[in-house]
């Protein structure tokens, strides 16, 4: 797997600083939200700081859709905190926005007027399909799209994007918020069966009618907090060895594990599911009964949940960042980004990535390796040492909790997994035991194999430190040959062969020479 020429050359010190910060506002029907982002040079953006508000704007409008008095005021002091916060931060400039409670009331004009004069926020309407196209670049800068459908399940609304090649071919926004719902459909709680029987009905009709939403061909991405919070609940009722919901493939299987267990609760007892929280235990339901009805219409066995939405897309508009963009390509932008932040060192993780990528290269034939594991050697080799940061005699342990956590792009969970345990396997530790049972929904036998023995190339690379030797495994043999070269480095001692001999044999079942002795 060839990567972009860029990322074959070591990373430049530049490439580690921040850009200025930003902040991004986003008003929903149900949340509102802060972030402040920052940008690497290499197009690596990351959340320096995140605040959430419940204003509730959907709540209680009226016939019109017309905001009600007590959300404004709540909206407004909601967005007052957020101006404190980020008066507090340094007053970064701020881009804000609202979406579908706003933009669908005839009183929307006035609430940003409200909002201007108390905070300074100027408030831009999006349009059903601008909220879309965010949630499709927020998407894209954390995933290598082809042809594949975004969903973005909100408090008001859900955006569909289905794309082709990478890029969009089809839009469109439905009034099919969770909150917006609930309000509808939802009297009782629990609510009763006629009640959830009708709910069903019209997210039907109204899925028929969404453009973007038909019969996924690719991957289905979902985006939102309601979407992340019933992730949430997944992963803790299968035991899911990935706390990260980022990357979570909720299956139609555990979608149905989930609503049976929320569907016979009262708010209350919802409140208290693990993943649930507060502020979504009245309106989870209805989020939940769109989303399954939306797996059905799409006719998709699973949903890939990303953390990255509105937001993030908005930041990646105004950093100028290019997207679609390649597995490889997401991965080092946010590596660098994380580098920036952890300060570890991007030099070294590079000089280290490039002897393990020529013996991953030598050997991929005999193990059956590909750009899946090619990606998880990469990420595992630029981060290998990241948890010198936390704790350097324990660093190998701290680095793979790091990179299990890490808002790192373009990875799936299988392959965030296998870079996991290839960094803690780098300083030559054995392999732990119960990390089979760990990781047994991930990872199989065949993919633990094999992280053992990409954690094997990043130990010999590093091993060498800094010898660039030439590397072959002549034909029908069992033997790797470093062959010193002249410009690439110091001779590797017989120390550190003798060092790299049994870890070698072990892990690869190769003999390892030095050409000439």
């Amino acid at each position: 797997m060839g990567l972009p020429r860029f990322l074959s050359m070591p990373p430049l010190a530049s490439e580690s600083r921040k850009s200025r910060p930003y902040a991004v506002v986003d008003v929903g029907s149900n949340t509102a939200r802060l972030a402040v982002f920052e940008v690497t040079p290499a197009g690596g953006l990351r959340a320096a700081f995140e605040s959430k508000e419940v204003p509730r704007l959907g709540e209680g409008t009226g016939e019109d859709r017309s905001l009600s008095d007590a959300a404004v005021r709540r909206g407004v002091e909601a967005l007052a905190r957020f101006r404190r916060r980020l008066a507090a931060a340094g007053d970064p400039p701020a881009i804000s926005v609202a979406t579908s409670a706003v933009r669908d009331a005839p009183n929307g004009a006035e609430f940003v007027a409200r909002v201007r004069a108390a905070t300074g926020f100027n408030l831009r309407i999006l349009s059903g399909e601008e909220e879309a196209r965010y949630a499709y670049l927020g998407v894209a800068g954390a995933w290598h799209l082809h042809s594949d459908t975004i969903v973005d399940l909100g408090g008001g609304s859900l955006q569909a994007v289905r794309t082709k090649g990478g890029e969009i071919e089809a839009a469109g926004s439905g009034p099919l918020g969770a909150l917006r719902l609930t309000e509808a459909f939802l009297e009782h709680d629990p609510p009763k069966q006629r009640e959830l029987e009708r709910l069903r009905t019209h997210v039907r009709a109204e899925l028929r009618k969404l453009r973007g939403a038909g019969v996924v061909r690719g991957q289905l991405y979902g985006v939102g907090g309601t979407i992340r919070c019933l992730a949430r609940v997944g992963v803790d009722l299968t035991n899911y060895p990935l706390e990260r919901v980022h990357g979570y493939p909720l299956t139609r299987r555990t979608l149905a594990r989930v609503e049976r267990v929320l569907l016979g609760l009262d708010a209350d007892e919802r409140r208290r599911i693990p993943g649930v929280g507060g502020h979504r235990a009245d309106v989870i339901v209805a989020g939940a009964i769109v989303v399954d009805e939306l797996m059905r219409r799409t006719e998709a066995d699973s949903l890939v949940v990303s953390a990255t939405g509105i937001r993030e897309g908005i930041a990646i508009e105004h950093a100028g960042i290019r997207v679609p963009a390649a597995s490889e390509t997401l991965a080092w932008r946010s590596v660098t980004a994380e580098a920036s932040a952890l300060g570890f060192s991007l030099p070294h993780g590079e000089a280290v990535r490039g002897v393990a990528v020529e013996l991953f290269e030598a050997l991929a034939p005999r193990f059956g390796w590909g750009a899946s594991e090619r990606l998880s050697l990469d990420v595992a080799a630029w981060m290998h040492d990241v948890g010198w940061t936390i704790d350097p005699w324990r660093h190998a342990k701290h680095s793979a909790y790091v990179l299990r956590h890490a808002a790192i792009h373009g990875l799936t969970h299988r392959e965030v997994a296998i870079a996991s345990i290839v960094a803690y396997l780098h300083e030559g530790d054995p392999f732990p035991a119960p990390w089979k049972e760990t990781f047994h929904e991930i990872l199989t036998d065949d993919d633990l194999e094999t992280s053992r023995r990409l954690g094997a190339l990043v130990f010999f690379a590093e091993a060498l430190d800094g010898a660039r030797p030439g590397i072959s495994i002549p034909r029908g043999s069992d033997r790797l040959v470093l062959t010193p070269e002249a410009g690439r480095g110091a001779r590797p001692s017989d120390r550190t062969v003798q060092r790299l001999r049994k870890p070698t044999r072990r892990a690869l079942g190769l003999e390892v020479e030095l050409n000439g002795r």
